[in-house]
């Protein structure tokens, strides 16, 4: 079996669903969580949240897979698992887009203290546990010896801290460097490159504002759609996941009255889109304008309502929607120190695919749990904290306050 077939992951989901479905039965805390999404307004969303964070990792098992045979990091040769991983974050980035300007058009105030104090809440205290643990790796991989001198490291690890969101850049050397001349990338897949566009939108957002108005926005979407096509700066496509996704807001709000396209055979078009995507274009995903407006189409289509035969409303999809952002931030992790551990004893270059493949799966096992824990006891308190702040809110927070963008 070749370490690129999709089978692996099709029957791992399988097992990662079983165990989510497991804990949310067992845990009162969950059920009460599961409980609550179901309330939310784009329901369908929280359950895409967890399989769009697992399609990442298995992105990045099959990456590692690779690195140990080549020694280099690089995109994976299979167009599935590429698209699992960059698809994934164009669907991410809609969906901040989506929730945050259908907010924006609908009306609702826009207080600016308020809304900078919940977002910082609600991202950056599981971002910085997961520096935290890599800083840990990294120490340990350097015998707790410094490399550099003390002001150095600190300096790089406050590079981190702030999580480059004074410059777009792709894993950069100035704005996230090597800690300790160890390489953080590998330890966490480089996952904070998407981290640094969210929240570079969460700042320009209260300035976007001034075009709520359909007219407005339509110039500043058609404005940024011919620089996408008149120039190759490879930011621009993957800003505009943003912007398809403050679009699927006007569509969604003009489609919801009238519940059209919704049913099983829509469903099966949503599937069948996305598994034709990466048999029909190539990688890069993430920078192809065209794979991107297909994905828009299929995020429209689920923003709307559909959940795929009910698998996006599942309690075991709720769960892993809810876990997402801390299942994206640890898994790299997961992976890095479990394969590595397992390399001293069996060296992974000439390990059979089946033999990676049920070693991922108990990374995964690893990782779906790991996150259990994390969201509970390092994400759920700063959530309590940010609903305390809002003074103003109404009972049962908003969809967005409640589950934020997963990455």
């Amino acid at each position: 079996m070749a370490f690129t077939s999709i089978f692996p992951a099709i029957g791992l989901t399988i097992l990662f669903f079983g165990l989510a479905k497991l804990i949310v039965k067992h845990s009162a805390f969950y059920q009460q969580i599961v409980q609550k999404a179901d309330q939310a307004q784009y329901k369908t969303l929280d359950g895409l949240r967890g399989f769009l964070a697992l399609g990442v990792f298995f992105h990045h098992a099959v990456v590692n897979y690779q690195y140990f045979q080549i020694g280099t990091w690089q995109v994976s040769p299979s167009n599935f698992y590429t698209f699992a991983g960059q698809g994934a974050v164009a669907f991410f980035f809609m969906i901040t887009g989506f929730l945050f300007w259908s907010k924006v058009i609908s009306g609702s105030r826009f207080k600016l203290k308020d809304f900078y104090i919940k977002r910082a809440l609600r991202v950056l205290p599981a971002y910085w546990f997961s520096l935290a643990v890599i800083v840990v790796i990294v120490l340990i991989i350097s015998n707790f010896s410094l490399k550099v001198s003390l002001p150095r490291f600190l300096m790089q690890i406050g590079s981190w801290l702030v999580c480059g969101i004074y410059g777009f850049s792709n894993v950069s050397s100035n704005v996230f460097p090597d800690i300790n001349y160890s390489s953080v990338g590998l330890i966490n897949a480089s996952v904070q490159w998407t981290l640094t566009y969210e929240l570079q939108f969460y700042l320009i957002l209260p300035f976007l504002t001034w075009f709520a108005k359909p007219s407005r926005f339509s110039g500043l979407f058609l404005t940024f759609l011919v620089l996408c096509l008149v120039s190759s700066y490879k930011p621009l496509p993957t800003l505009m996941s943003f912007l398809f996704g403050m679009a699927a807001a006007y569509l969604i709000k003009h489609l919801e009255p009238k519940k059209r396209f919704l049913g099983w055979h829509t469903s099966l078009g949503i599937m069948m889109l996305l598994v034709a995507i990466p048999i029909i274009l190539p990688p890069p995903y993430i920078y192809d304008l065209g794979a991107i407006a297909l994905i828009f189409c299929a995020f429209v289509l689920i923003a709307h309502g559909n959940n795929l035969f009910g698998l996006l409303t599942a309690p075991a999809s709720k769960y892993l929607g809810t876990v997402s952002y801390s299942v994206y931030l640890l898994h790299g992790i997961v992976l890095f120190s479990v394969l590595r551990l397992v390399n001293q004893i069996y060296p992974i270059a000439g390990m059979n695919p089946i033999y990676f493949w049920m070693l991922v799966g108990l990374c995964g096992l690893m990782v779906v749990s790991l996150s259990g824990l994390t969201y509970r006891y390092v994400e759920y308190p700063f959530l309590r904290v940010k609903l305390a702040v809002n003074s103003v809110a109404k009972s049962g927070s908003s969809h967005t306050d409640r589950y934020p963008v997963k990455k």
